[in-house]
């Protein structure tokens, strides 16, 4: 099966699930030549939509409370969040620097006579 036809599944099917209406099963049956990629995609899908919950009015308030709480303890505590370059940077420091100790240790090794 094509990505495009994939996609436009995955899509119908998503649409249905939210709206109550289809499982994964309706599409496996509509299409008896589906390939093995179709299944566990349904499945997936159905899983995750179970899981999830709808936000009332009542819960979007309160999440919302919750959210802006966490922003202002962060800002409080000084939260930094996570910068990937700037970890790597520090990872790429590291390694050069057990290089260079490395090559300072087999330096000295070979500098030392031998009796």
């Amino acid at each position: 099966m094509d990505k495009k036809m994939l996609k436009e599944i995955l899509a119908a099917h998503a649409d249905q699930l939210l709206k109550g209406k289809a499982t994964g099963e309706d599409y496996l049956d509509l299409l008896p030549e589906s390939d093995e990629e179709l299944g566990p995609l349904l499945d997936v899908a159905e899983r995750v939509q179970s899981t999830i919950k709808p936000i009332s009015p009542a819960n979007k308030e309160e999440l919302k409370r919750e959210l802006l709480t966490t922003a202002h303890i962060r800002k409080v505590e000084g939260y930094v969040p996570p910068n990937p370059s700037r970890d790597l940077f520090y990872v790429l420091v590291t390694l050069a620097f057990i290089v260079s100790l490395g090559v300072v240790l087999a330096a000295l090794r070979q500098r030392e006579p031998t009796l």
